[in-house]
């Protein structure tokens, strides 16, 4: 099944207005067939590890290791497991090392999609990133965020729409570099017309549905749609580092 990709990463228009480093990291490759796209978001880099980075590379790795033809999505599904579970133990050894250098805020969030020949699709997710899937013009949410305001929302005690508004939106419950992290996994089937879009906060608290799916439908193509969505969430105040990986499954 032909699958065409992009990503792009941009700093955000605060962040380059005040020349501060951009610590998302979005990174897409193909193994034994299988289409890996993923996305990252670091917080507390240094001159030396840069979390998103860091975490991307070392799941990388874990795949180019582990990953063998023609693997079930069942399979695949654990390796990805592994593979962030890895990433996490890594990262928590930098932190015990050296504790001043490496603090609590030293993590990150990350989302992972593959998509095999055979039409599975797999998902992997921690954090506030998010996976949509495109089908007939119709934009879903496949993750659901891992904050202190979604888990109040879960519970009942907030709803939905104040979520959004929550002083705890931004507050995570899980991430990479945390000591127990919630890793969601999923699997299931693509099909060919699919849109599978992975973006970052820097670009989901800014963009809502109805103009994810204008801006998809209007750019025509993976690339145009990454540039598209950074173009306009800088439009609407680029607060935060913007990553996004689109996946076009042609007909």
């Amino acid at each position: 099944m032909p699958i065409d990709n992009a990503f792009a990463t941009h700093p955000g228009r605060v962040a380059e207005a005040a020349e501060k480093i951009n610590e998302d990291f979005a990174h897409a490759w193909v193994k034994h067939g299988v289409s890996y796209q993923i996305t990252a978001d670091g917080n507390h880099r240094t001159d030396f590890l840069n979390p998103a980075s860091f975490v991307v590379n070392e799941i990388q790795r874990f795949v180019e290791t582990y990953a063998e033809p023609n693997m079930p999505a069942g399979e695949i599904k654990r390796m990805l497991a592994g593979a962030f579970h890895c990433a996490n133990r890594v990262l928590l050894a930098f932190k015990k090392a050296d504790g001043e250098l490496y603090d609590h805020s030293t993590f990150a969030t990350v989302d992972l999609t593959a998509i095999t020949e055979k039409k599975e699709f797999v998902m992997a997710h921690v954090g506030d990133g998010r996976i949509y899937l495109i089908r007939s013009g119709k934009v879903q949410q496949l993750t659901k965020d891992h904050t202190e305001a979604q888990r109040l929302a879960d519970e009942g005690k907030i709803t939905k729409e104040q979520i959004f508004q929550h002083p705890d939106r931004d507050l995570l419950t899980s991430a990479l570099g945390f000591e127990n992290p919630r890793i969601d996994l999923r699997a299931g089937k693509v099909q060919n017309g699919d849109i599978v879009m992975l973006l970052t906060d820097g670009a989901h608290k800014v963009i809502n549905l109805e103009q994810l799916h204008d801006i998809v439908y209007e750019a025509g193509n993976c690339f145009e749609t990454c540039n598209g969505i950074i173009k306009v969430a800088n439009a609407l105040g680029g607060p935060d580092n913007i990553s996004v990986c689109v996946s076009y499954l042609r007909t």
